[in-house]
């Protein structure tokens, strides 16, 4: 079984921390143009670009920095665990 938990403590709002490190890997929570209005993924982020690489299944996608509303870092023993 699977088990993923995050709290709501553990996210960091753009508009008040800012972007993550170079490199980081984080959950994101970003804008989208359709409904609903905001999505939800795991990437890298990469600050030269000001963007977060993501996987949606087909090759790999971009989210721009800009979308992106809060961000909590990736820690797979934090987070998950398999049962």
């Amino acid at each position: 079984m699977f088990k993923f938990e995050i709290s709501e403590k553990d996210w960091n709002l753009v508009s008040e921390k800012g972007l993550p490190e170079d490199g980081e890997w984080c959950f994101i929570i970003y804008k989208t143009d359709r409904e609903p209005q905001y999505d939800f993924f795991v990437g890298g982020y990469n600050e030269e670009q000001k963007e977060f690489g993501v996987n949606f299944g087909y090759g790999g996608a971009v989210v721009d920095a800009e979308n992106v509303v809060a961000w909590a870092v990736f820690e797979d023993d934090k987070y998950l665990s398999f049962s």
